[in-house]
């Protein structure tokens, strides 16, 4: 229990933030879920909630500094399947997004399995990049749904979105610090970071949280055009 607390305690204010945007950006969905249950989708939500669980994972075992706030999301979605299933009137369809995802799990996991058994290095990073480009590909059927002409969606889903991007602002900007890192010179990162700056890595650090404003955003315009 020391540990655990003490544990607790090194956890910075920023970092605790994004993980409360995280997860509870879903408050909003599970309220625009009691209102209209057809809106919650089972399906969508535990292969998301399996995707985000890959991603914290593999961004933790990374030390990935960013890693809350894909945990918030996974404590977010365990959340909305929980209150799904207590309210009833939710759905169960496997659309193109949902097989995208799907496939992108089985893919990304394989790869691990295989790679891992055949080295005998189980690496993280193969979770993490599989794990984004099936993210990635997962709005692919959304942006094309929302290109055409479709249903309102509910304010309160928009609002869970928008809590979603200004959590991945802050993990960016206070949390990962990636403009700050990018900003300084080779000499002031290695002295102050204890690490040679490679702006590739430092990109993939943050790939979720820049792919997810970019795409979130995107998305929520095509909502209310």
């Amino acid at each position: 229990m020391e540990k655990i607390l003490e544990t607790l305690g090194k956890i910075k204010f920023s970092e605790w933030l994004v993980f409360v945007l995280g997860a509870g950006g879903y408050i909003p969905l599970i309220i625009g879920g009691i209102h209209h249950p057809s809106e919650i989708n089972i399906a969508t939500y535990s292969l998301w909630f399996i995707l985000c669980s890959m991603i914290a994972y593999s961004s933790w075992k990374q030390h990935f500094a960013g890693w809350f706030m894909p945990l918030g999301w996974v404590v977010g979605e365990m959340g909305i399947i929980v209150s799904a299933l207590y309210i009833g009137g939710y759905t169960f369809n496997l659309g193109q997004e949902e097989t995208a995802i799907f496939y992108g799990i089985i893919a990304t996991l394989s790869a691990w399995i295989i790679i891992g058994q055949q080295t005998g290095k189980w690496n993280p990073r193969i979770l993490f990049l599989g794990s984004v480009i099936a993210d990635i590909l997962s709005f692919y059927p959304q942006i094309k749904q929302y290109l055409m002409p479709h249903e309102a969606v509910t304010v309160w889903f928009i609002i869970g979105w928008v809590m979603f991007i200004a959590g991945l602002i802050i993990n960016i900007i206070f949390v990962e610090k990636l403009p700050q890192k990018l900003a300084i010179g080779k000499e002031a990162y290695r002295i102050k970071y204890d690490e040679e700056k490679n702006i590739l890595r430092l990109l993939e650090s943050s790939l979720l949280g820049l792919e997810s404003i970019i795409l979130l955003s995107g998305t929520i315009w095509l909502m209310c055009s």
